[in-house]
């Protein structure tokens, strides 16, 4: 596996309250907010209880108890092609693709040996993932645990609209701090991301982004990293590459994740040999003590 290299890292801890350009359809900045026990239920001003949940709602309520990562996945689907604007009626096509992205928290390594492989879902329909299943090359960005990762997150929650949609320079660029590695400017009236589509995902860059992976949907048969469950469809890949993000000061933070329907950050508390995590104050996993902080928003 290809790893290159931008910059170093370390512990992350802090106790220092943090805020953060609002994006542009979102005027609250990004903070830390008070500790506050996690939910018991997804109501929690109604007077219902746990065991008069149906199974799906119960289970819904204990996983909000579970932090899980928060990634920005981005890949490209083939558009139609357009006419080069050259006099030259014999010139060949110009060929563009979609960008596309979304937020997801289902992300996790499968295996290392031989190759590491990742995993995820995917609720149908969706565009992103019909990018994948088309070019099977994809970027998953590692988000920071702090404000600029929360801005990221929130940006690709949007959905992927028509033409570049989340993906568009200078909104992006406002809304989350990042950029496309390598985006074009054009000024044709049908815009997108120049270049062959198998190869094509957009690369982030930007302050909320720790790493990206660069992936590819995994061949082996009969269904080629593709598993269709219901209405969710599991995505098996091979990394392929890693790119550190942009230098950052200081120690580096742990990567974002999200519980109890907020982005919390972990922090470092304990002595000894290990890190943990919990929710609040609570006693987290390994030989330290750990919390989680959530930021602000509620999504």
């Amino acid at each position: 596996m290809r790893r290159e290299r931008a910059g170093g890292g370390g512990l992350y801890a802090t106790s220092r309250p943090f805020t953060t350009r609002p994006t542009l359809h979102q005027k609250q900045p990004w903070k830390l907010a008070p500790h506050q026990p996690p939910s018991v239920h997804p109501h929690p001003h109604h007077d219902t209880t746990f065991d008069s949940l149906s199974g799906s709602e119960q289970l819904r309520t204990v996983m909000r108890l579970l932090p899980h990562s928060v990634v920005v996945c981005t890949s490209a689907s083939a558009s139609a092609s357009t006419t080069p604007l050259s006099s030259d009626s014999s010139s060949a096509p110009r060929t563009t693709s979609v960008p596309r992205g979304m937020t997801m928290s289902s992300f996790t390594s499968l295996t290392l040996h031989p190759t590491p492989l990742i995993t995820f879902n995917i609720a149908t329909p969706s565009r992103t993932l019909d990018a994948v299943s088309h070019s099977r090359r994809f970027n998953i960005h590692v988000l920071s645990g702090d404000a600029d990762g929360a801005r990221v997150a929130e940006w690709f929650r949007r959905g992927n609209a028509d033409g570049l949609g989340v993906f568009e320079a200078g909104k992006m660029k406002e809304g989350c701090g990042c950029e496309v590695v390598g985006q074009k400017h054009k000024n044709q009236e049908q815009q997108g991301l120049e270049g062959d589509v198998r190869g094509g995902a957009p690369l982030l860059r930007g302050p909320g982004v720790l790493y990206a992976l660069r992936c590819r949907l995994l061949d082996d048969e009969p269904v080629g990293g593709l598993v269709r469950v219901r209405d969710h469809v599991l995505v098996v890949a091979e990394v392929v590459g890693i790119v550190e993000g942009v230098d950052r000061e200081g120690e580096e933070p742990f990567g974002l994740v999200y519980a109890d329907r907020r982005y919390r950050q972990c922090i470092f508390m304990g002595m000894g040999m290990g890190m943990g995590m919990g929710m609040g104050m609570g006693m987290g996993m390994g030989m330290g003590m750990g919390m989680a902080r959530r930021l602000g928003a509620k999504t």
